[in-house]
């Protein structure tokens, strides 16, 4: 008698845990070489495998092997795509912020800790904006929709758009040389 994860013999079944710990083992260097491959980074690499995994395990979807293999390395490649699109998109929002010298393409460690260290201080800067100055700000700088575009979302002139991406602009730089001073 064959039971449901294969074996023969006994009752004994795997738990969904058990089949993602089995994929892990058996699938998580081939799934960080393929999204290395793809962002260029170890690291990161490793990141978003060990996330992919999470998500999988805590979405409860209780799939063979075989299927939750292929769902698997779909997902790390969706995640090392939105990686990279999602990179690209803050490393123009940092060039238009921070000056030239500032943002390197080929950057070592201590670089690229501190261009981390400038995106938080981003983050907390943005943080800061209220809502609609922030939502215009990101629309513009990040999703590059025109002026016209954001008013017509908005409700507003587009004098007033231009107001709100001044006043983000004026507060991101303001905040981010308070950043580099302090470090």
């Amino acid at each position: 008698m064959e039971s449901p994860d294969g074996s023969s013999g006994g009752i004994a079944m795997t738990t969904w845990s058990d089949t993602i710990g089995a994929l892990f083992l058996a699938h998580r260097q081939r799934l960080e070489s393929m999204v290395t491959r793809r962002i260029r980074d170890r690291e990161t690499a490793a990141d978003i495998v060990q996330d992919v995994f999470a998500r999988v395990l805590s979405g409860g979807r209780r799939a063979p092997a075989e299927e939750s293999m292929r769902i698997l390395y779909a997902s790390a490649r969706n995640a090392a795509i939105e990686h990279h699109r999602s990179s690209t998109r803050r490393a123009r929002l940092l060039g238009s912020l921070l000056p030239a010298q500032c943002v390197a393409e080929e950057v070592g460690p201590d670089r690229r800790l501190e261009a981390k260290q400038a995106l938080s201080a981003l983050d907390a800067a943005l943080g800061e904006l209220s809502p609609r100055c922030r939502d215009i700000f990101i629309m513009r700088r990040v999703h590059g929709l025109s002026n016209e575009d954001i008013a017509r979302a908005h409700g507003i002139s587009v004098n007033s758009v231009e107001k709100h991406i001044a006043r983000a602009l004026r507060h991101c730089q303001t905040y981010l040389a308070r950043h580099r001073s302090e470090t």
